[in-house]
């Protein structure tokens, strides 16, 4: 036999054989996990899908609106055609991103180009007859907000039901690649912006959210959905649905329990953290919060002492400088668990040695210095050369905006701190010993200094004025005193405030 026919016959009988080996990978592959997978991916595929082309259609509808605003005729029909083009492919993107469209959605596409067919009619109309052209405006602006109207309630009910398919997923899949696959999805919708945040919210995500990281089968899943959680509640109405399912119940059990691992607690920090934030509607009222406010605190003060994590450490220390602007009582509250002298402590440890870990502490020192037993453990612990530490931090040394904002406030809060500790002679008599004097007027003369910021310039002011109205050699010089101390507020604010710093 030559060799070719020694070939041939071997690819002939290739055909028949089986490699039991790849046989057995793929009967033993599970299919379940890909295709859960899979109904993952589609879904995030049709949200963006949906987002993005409704963005660029109400960027030309804005346009075609500012047009007939402004009465330029002769761009209304290119566009008035562009836009109901546009959202016919919408309408027929979103079939095929949901499969057996439901009545209400169909019902509201059928609204949807009933106004885009009255628009194009009129501006044709409008066009054709060339009567004169402002009397058509408001009827045109009419129909324009009849469309955008329709429009928003549109795209607001095809996300809503896809967002209801990724819960329903979030609620049935129970493998690991399915379930942390789905949470990312969440993750990053949530990230998207304050609108699908409340959109996930509203379509039961939190609920979902909550039952996962309460279920001992799915523990694999509990970090990644509380940080879920702490991503989507940043809008009052996730703050709301959080209320009804007593997330700040669950929350507290978290924290307390010493047999759940950091990791869990650091990210229900995280979501205390979130909740609590000054910068939410409504942050002071949450339900459940006074009644778990003891055990809440406990639990964060021994999660930031325990930990040597950075990141832990900042939930957790962030959610206890939120839960300081909450109520009077925490402060007190704070000062009972030793808060004061376990932060300051732990401020000379690499886990907080990060600006933004720095701003937590500088806050919750601040806050804490408005009662008098705070202000004797912080002066006690030597907080006061901490602050003055923190006065020393520099915008210029940073290389992000985030870092250079974290310094700024930083330098405020120190600020704010001393000024708050100063109710006697000898507390100002210790500021003016460790240099914080010189550092103060620094902040106030120089913009680079503070980075030009008007809060770290009054914080400044007010600290300075406090020392040295109690210190009877307070370390300034003349020009300083007269320029800074002696003159109003607003004066010297005035003073410090301009760009040219030639103060002789």
């Amino acid at each position: 036999m030559s060799m070719m026919d020694s070939v041939q016959a071997w690819l002939s009988e290739i055909r028949l054989v089986t490699e039991t080996e790849c046989m057995s990978v793929l009967q033993g592959k599970s299919l379940s996990q890909d295709l859960q997978h899979s109904s993952t991916t589609l879904i995030k595929f049709g949200i963006d899908a949906v987002r993005s082309q409704s963005h660029n259609i109400s960027n030309e509808f804005s346009k075609l609106f500012k047009c007939v605003e402004g009465e330029k005729w002769r761009h209304v029909n290119p566009l008035t055609v562009q836009v109901t083009c546009h959202i016919r492919s919408l309408i027929q993107e979103c079939n095929k991103c949901i499969h057996h469209t439901p009545n209400f959605i169909l019902e509201q596409q059928e609204v949807v180009m009933g106004e885009c067919a009255k628009l194009a009619q009129q501006v044709e109309v409008s066009m054709s007859s060339k009567p004169k052209m402002s009397s058509v405006k408001i009827p045109l602006v009419n129909q324009l907000t009849f469309l955008g109207q329709s429009f928003s309630r549109f795209v607001d009910m095809a996300l809503g039901y896809l967002v209801q398919k990724l819960v329903e997923t979030l609620d049935e899949s129970h493998t690991p690649l399915a379930l942390t696959s789905c949470i990312s999805t969440v993750i990053s919708l949530g990230l998207e912006g304050e609108h699908m945040c409340y959109i996930l919210s509203r379509e039961g995500c939190i609920r979902a959210l909550f039952e996962i990281s309460r279920t001992d089968t799915l523990e694999f899943a509990h970090v990644q959905s509380l940080r879920a959680l702490a991503t989507i509640c940043c809008v009052p109405e996730s703050i709301l649905e959080l209320e009804k399912e007593g997330g700040v119940d669950i929350l507290t059990d978290i924290l307390c329990d010493a047999t759940v691992s950091e990791a869990v607690r650091g990210e229900a920090a995280g979501v205390v953290a979130q909740i609590t934030s000054p910068c939410l509607d409504n942050f002071q009222h949450i339900a459940g919060f006074l009644e778990n406010v003891q055990d809440l605190l406990s639990a964060l003060i021994n999660l930031c002492f325990a930990t040597s994590s950075h990141e832990t450490f900042l939930l957790g220390a962030a959610a206890i400088a939120n839960i300081t602007f909450m109520d009077s009582q925490t402060c007190e509250i704070l000062q009972q668990l030793d808060a004061p002298r376990l932060l300051i402590e732990a401020s000379a440890l690499p886990k907080a040695k990060s600006l933004f870990v720095k701003d937590q502490i500088a806050t919750v020192l601040a806050n804490m210095a408005t009662t008098e037993l705070s202000r004797r453990d912080i002066v006690a612990y030597n907080g006061i050369p901490l602050l003055i530490n923190f006065l020393q931090q520099r915008p210029a040394g940073c290389k992000q905006d985030v870092e250079i904002a974290a310094c700024e406030r930083l330098q405020q809060k120190a600020a704010i701190a001393l000024t708050r500790l100063c109710r006697d002679e000898m507390t100002a008599q210790i500021i003016v010993e460790l240099q914080g004097i010189p550092r103060l007027v620094q902040l106030c003369r120089s913009i680079e200094e503070r980075n030009n910021s008007e809060a770290v310039l009054v914080a400044s002011l007010a600290s300075l004025r406090k020392i040295c109205s109690l210190c009877e050699n307070p370390d300034i010089t003349t020009v300083d005193y007269h320029q800074l101390i002696k003159p109003r507020l607003m004066d010297s604010f005035l003073l410090c405030s301009q760009t040219d710093e030639n103060f002789v």
